[in-house]
């Protein structure tokens, strides 16, 4: 398909929060993409460090760029913010950490609209934030149903994008941690099959401490998502989160090349 039909069919979607030093970063990638985006929404999740002062002066250079702000809440209320703004066929996510090459988007909407996918993620290279060293490459399967998903998430949120004009605006839970697999879990319930395009366009910015941080009650969140949204019975809920733990541990396995 050719770019010029590609250009303007994609809202993106990026929470901040005190990302002051990061963001233009993450901005400029989108802007540079090799289609034109009908708009990149940047929800200020309550930052503290200057952030949005930094979004303002971008907003002059951009007019595609949308800022919305709301009181410090988590990265899912505020990507729920910006998915009920977005205008686009398609929506895209992006944290305010996180980047694309330029050509991510024309190839992942482009394998969209020829293969009539609905649902789609990609690979994608982690690194170190702090020191800027390759952490992992993650390649996840060619396609996930629903019952894979429960299992765990392959799916990074930064090469994900979903056709909300055939789709509808979807929403993610309202846990703190893990939303975004609730909202894969939501899409691919109802039988739409997800699907990697081709390439690897997005690279993921790791905190070193994030794999041990709050690992209990990222737990806790994925057992409330079997329960409250998937409406698991307990013993089934139980089941789901010892095979998502087991599944997490042998992603990190991985991750650490051992």
């Amino acid at each position: 398909m050719e770019r010029s039909k590609l250009d303007g069919l994609v809202s993106v979607i990026t929470p901040v929060y005190n990302c002051a030093e990061v963001i233009s970063i993450t901005v400029d990638a989108v802007a540079s993409q090799t289609i034109s985006v009908i708009e990149h929404i940047l929800v200020d999740d309550g930052s503290t460090d200057g952030t949005l002062k930094v979004i303002e002066a971008l907003a002059k250079k951009y007019d595609h760029l949308i800022i919305l702000r709301q009181g410090n809440s988590g990265a899912g209320v505020a990507r729920n913010l910006g998915i009920n703004a977005a205008t686009g066929r398609y929506i895209a996510f992006l944290d305010g950490d996180d980047c694309w090459s330029a050509k991510k988007l024309e190839a992942q909407i482009g394998f969209m609209e020829r293969q009539n996918v609905l649902f789609s993620y990609g690979a994608y290279n982690e690194i170190n934030s702090e020191s800027g060293e390759f952490i992992a490459h993650s390649e996840p399967p060619s396609e996930l149903t629903y019952a894979q998903l429960l299992n765990g998430c392959p799916i990074g949120c930064l090469t994900v994008a979903y056709n909300q004009q055939v789709l509808g605006k979807r929403f993610m839970p309202s846990a703190r941690r893990g939303q975004d697999w609730g909202l894969w879990l939501s899409i691919t319930r109802s039988g739409v099959v997800a699907y990697k395009y081709p390439g690897n366009f997005a690279l993921y910015n790791r905190s070193p401490n994030s794999l041990s941080k709050n690992k209990i009650s990222k737990f806790f969140d994925v057992y409330g998502i079997y329960r409250n949204q998937e409406k698991l019975s307990v013993l089934a809920a139980i089941f789901c989160l010892t095979r998502h733990i087991f599944y997490v541990l042998k992603k990190q396995k991985v991750r650490n090349g051992s």
